[in-house]
């Protein structure tokens, strides 16, 4: 599932627009999403091969609280279970999107860089721990990737993608997954999540600006600077910036490939 640009030139059609080796495709990712991709691989590998027990993986606040095993608020949301093809399904569309919206997200005061799409993660792993809490979920990937796809999608509402070569603009690609989904059988609670804490984080940052006059969304200074980036006023209402400062951005990265084609 990917949009397609006709701008593009036809050799640019893959995640990260990379040249033809692995190692120029890997390194052609964002550094965050590159930094995802790496984390899901490394615990779907160590898990497989029985160095990682899942359940350390998991979103339990009773060792977190008692035992300050900290790292499970990041880890349930890297880990997709073992190597299947859902498993597949899910990490593509997480380094699809993930990649696409990282090197055009909301500006939130990073200038709209890798600095703004990381505390976008941030606020939303923690909209989705609350979520998990609420609901008794311990893994929450596939809410976190709706997430990204649902902000992608409010975005660049008008672009074309394609679901197994059906043409779908943009801003319904959340509700035709949902849909597929549906119809075939997998459960959509935690992709309607995603879809929830995206909204949340759209209306704070791009309707609450312009209809009531509050800017609650702010990317810290010390995230941005450790992007080599510096700290600006938010573009507020999500808006894009003239000159947007892209301290890891610079190259022209592709349009990924399309799922099912």
């Amino acid at each position: 599932i990917t949009p397609r640009d006709k701008t593009m030139p036809p050799q640019v059609g893959r995640v990260g627009g990379g040249g033809d080796s692995p190692q120029d495709w890997f390194y052609s990712l964002p550094p965050v999403t590159r930094s995802l991709f790496v984390g899901v691989l490394a615990l779907t590998c160590g898990t497989s091969f029985g160095v990682i027990n899942p359940a350390n993986l998991a979103l339990l606040w009773d060792p977190i609280i008692h035992k300050f095993e900290i790292w499970r608020l990041g880890s349930d949301f890297i880990f997709y279970g073992g190597f299947s093809f859902p498993f597949l399904i899910q990490l593509y569309l997480l380094v699809q999107y993930a990649s696409r919206y990282e090197v055009s997200p909301f500006d939130t005061g990073g200038g709209g860089t890798s600095a703004d799409f990381a505390w976008m993660l941030c606020l939303g792993a923690a909209m989705l721990s609350l979520f998990g809490f609420i609901f008794q979920m311990v893994f929450l990937g596939q809410a976190l990737s709706f997430m990204i796809l649902y902000v992608w999608t409010r975005k660049n509402p008008d672009e074309q993608t394609s679901i197994f070569g059906f043409k779908v603009q943009a801003f319904y690609l959340p509700w035709a997954l949902l849909a597929f989904n549906l119809l075939i059988g997998n459960p959509i609670f935690k992709s309607v999540l995603g879809i929830v804490a995206g909204h949340i984080y759209y209306f704070l940052h791009f309707i609450a600006p312009n209809a009531y006059g509050y800017n609650l969304i702010k990317t810290p200074s010390f995230m941005i600077e450790s992007f080599g980036g510096i700290a600006r006023p938010p573009a507020g209402g999500g808006r894009a910036p003239g000159q947007p400062l892209r301290p890891n951005g610079g190259h022209a990265w592709g349009g990924g490939n399309v799922l099912g084609q």
